[in-house]
């Protein structure tokens, strides 16, 4: 055999030993792809067989209809499933409550109970105010006798005071027929000029100055006051 006839016997071997382990990398590759997909995905899944079929007595009318066999039907749910976001989130106690409510009763009731104080309210002291009484004139009088009803003229007849003051005299003039006759220091209760008669001498508040002075006079069974400087024209 001839060394090129060798070594083309050799290159065939190696060429076949490398196609061999290509194809057993391949079958292993499959193998493991195989395995990952279908051996997981059934894994995640229930099996079929864990499914119980129900029970024939359970379907059977008559094993229902069975007192000894009806199954204990679960209590009704009462427990809270929420909260009213406008209620308060704690609830005291009823016993609480009522508590609370009797000590507010009897609380109510002490209060109304107990009269409420009225104020005293000082009383107002309002001061009075005293006004002195105005002063009243003082007239001076001189008590005299009751008319005796002096006789009159037939002519006008006309009397003037010249002057009266404190000293209790007057001065009067007395003009009859056109004749003037003066009379001076005349008293209270004196007749004069036939016709006349001074009564009494009179005069203002002394307290209140300056102070003036009158007398009364009577003719007939008239009276007239003049006042200093004044004159009257009588019958």
């Amino acid at each position: 055999m001839s060394e090129s006839s060798l070594a083309t016997t050799v290159s065939a071997q190696r060429n076949q030993r490398l196609a061999l382990v290509a194809v057993v990398g391949v079958a292993v590759l499959g193998v493991l792809a195989y395995l990952f997909l279908f051996s997981g995905g059934s894994s995640s899944k229930t099996p079929a067989a864990a499914h119980t079929p129900p029970s024939s007595a359970a379907s059977s009318p008559v094993a229902s209809a069975s007192p000894s066999t009806a199954q204990a039907l679960p209590a009704a749910f009462t427990a809270d499933v929420g909260r009213d976001p406008f209620q308060p989130a704690l609830t005291p106690p009823p016993g609480a409550t009522a508590a609370a409510s009797g000590a507010a009763a009897a609380g109510g009731a002490k209060a109304s109970a107990t009269p409420t104080p009225t104020p005293t309210i000082p009383a107002i002291v309002i001061p009075t105010l005293t006004l002195a009484p105005s002063p009243t004139p003082t007239v001076t009088v001189t008590a005299t006798p009751s008319p005796t009803g002096l006789p009159t003229t037939a002519t006008p007849v006309t009397l003037k005071v010249v002057r009266v003051d404190g000293s209790g005299t007057a001065d009067v003039t007395v003009t009859n027929a056109g004749t003037a006759t003066p009379y001076n220091n005349v008293l209270p209760g004196q007749v004069f000029g036939t016709y006349f008669k001074l009564v009494s001498i009179v005069s203002s508040d002394p307290a209140a100055p300056p102070v003036s002075y009158g007398a009364d006079f009577q003719y007939g069974d008239q009276f007239v006051q003049l006042a200093q400087g004044q004159s009257a024209q009588l019958g």
